[in-house]
């Protein structure tokens, strides 16, 4: 479909588009887009099995060096992803997946009906740290405060969800947990919407280390107070905009504490949400990074026309 396009300029963000496309647009400029540090997700993906994922990662990396050095530049999310693919290619840009302030559903107004509610809306997966949500729910509960934990998107396995449901049951807490199952983005935002705090507590596996969430500025948009992961990359991004409190994502006791800190002080909290919608409306927008990759574009395509 792309070879029959004809287009002035290619724009690949799938890895495993890369080398297809390139094999079939000859001359036509490509730019590869990666989101995320594909190295380590290949290292944690579980149908790999784990005595090949050293192999899987070394046929990658030879693989996508002699790739790029094809491509006309590569954009990255995040510097630390960016510091990679500026040792093989001249040309990288780091281009932040950050909101679109444009979005009908960003410009809604933010009820906050339920100023209790703590929501993750997104995959449910094993990083996204589900199970010490529900531990910070049990601990909360005990100290006497029902905290909802609202919940959208799709299970990473059955097994998974089972495992999840299981430990609320056993902690107390499974009338306080409310799952929307699988939501239009338009929905998902709705929802964060109506709800206190956003979670964002990924587990420190390599490629979150690495990544900017686009969740949490999703949240911050909304003037969500976020807790949030206190990886060292994140805290020196946002830490000085105060918009929420960075916990140990593998204590359940700081997950808790960080809500409670919160709940008790809806005056912080408030001031929390406040800065983090200054932030995006000033910073971490879509408008002032879409305006570089136009400035790619426009170099790449200026300089494709002098060649010819």
């Amino acid at each position: 479909m792309a070879a029959r396009i004809s287009a002035d300029l290619y724009h690949v963000h799938e890895p495993e588009l890369l080398g297809p496309v390139l094999d079939r647009v000859g001359d036509t400029p490509v730019i590869y887009d990666v989101h995320e540090s594909y190295l380590d997700v290949l290292g944690q993906r579980e149908w790999i099995p784990r005595p090949f994922r050293p192999l899987a990662k070394a046929l990658w990396q030879r693989l996508e060096v002699g790739l790029v050095r094809k491509c006309r530049a590569v954009i990255a999310v995040a510097e630390p992803i960016a510091e990679r693919y500026s040792i093989i290619h001249g040309c990288v840009e780091v281009i932040r997946n950050f909101p679109n302030l444009s979005c009908e559903e960003l410009n809604g107004v933010s009820s906050q009906d339920h100023k209790r509610a703590c929501v993750f809306a997104g995959g449910l997966k094993k990083d996204r740290n589900l199970k010490n949500m529900v531990l910070a729910m049990g601990l909360l509960r005990k100290r006497g405060l029902a905290v909802p934990l609202w919940l959208a998107g799709s299970w990473e396995s059955a097994q998974y969800e089972h495992e999840i449901w299981k430990l609320a049951a056993e902690e107390g807490v499974k009338d306080q947990i409310y799952y929307s199952g699988i939501l239009p983005h338009k929905d998902a935002v709705a929802l964060e919407s109506r709800a206190g705090i956003a979670m964002v507590t990924l587990l420190p596996i390599q490629n979150s280390l690495k990544a900017l969430p686009i969740k949490m500025f999703e949240c911050m948009a909304l003037g969500l107070p976020i807790i949030y992961s206190n990886f060292p990359w994140l805290k020196a991004y946002i830490g000085e905009y105060r918009v929420g409190v960075s916990v140990d994502p593998e204590s359940s006791e700081q997950i808790a504490d960080a809500a409670e800190l919160l709940l008790k002080n809806p005056k912080m909290a408030r001031h929390m949400g406040q800065a983090g919608k200054r932030a995006i409306a000033e910073k971490f927008n879509w408008t002032n990074e879409c305006a570089k990759l136009l400035a790619l574009y426009r170099n790449i395509l200026d300089t494709q026309v002098s060649k010819g």
